[in-house]
């Protein structure tokens, strides 16, 4: 994999603000998905789905399922996923220490480029 490839992984997994909140959730220990769910306010139930379908298999979360029913299933941050916590810390501390409120030239549309 050559540098270029390693910087969109590591953009993709951090890819809008979905990504990071599921990460950040996860954290605190493992969980089920109507717990990630409900902690994660505004985020439906098929965009969680789908961002932690590309987080395992990205290799940032781990899910365990047991053959109960209904079905149940645990995430959990693998090792690579636990790796990210300081470097979310850095980046919160930085948006702390940095932080100024948008000037009004800053429009939603150009907002959501970057989402």
């Amino acid at each position: 994999m050559n540098d270029d490839n390693k910087k969109m992984y590591l953009f993709n997994v951090l890819k809008g603000k979905w990504r990071v909140l599921i990460i950040e959730d996860l954290f605190t220990g493992e969980k089920q998905f109507g717990e990630i769910h409900q902690d994660i306010k505004g985020i439906s139930k098929k965009v969680l789905t789908d961002n932690l379908q590309y987080l395992i298999r990205s290799g940032i979360i781990e899910k365990r399922t047991y053959p109960v029913f209904p079905p149940k299933a645990i995430y959990k941050l693998s090792d690579r996923g636990m790796n990210i916590k300081p470097i979310l810390d850095d980046i919160y501390r930085w948006g702390i220490e940095n932080y100024t409120p948008f000037a009004e030239e800053v429009t939603d549309e150009f907002y959501n480029i970057f989402q």
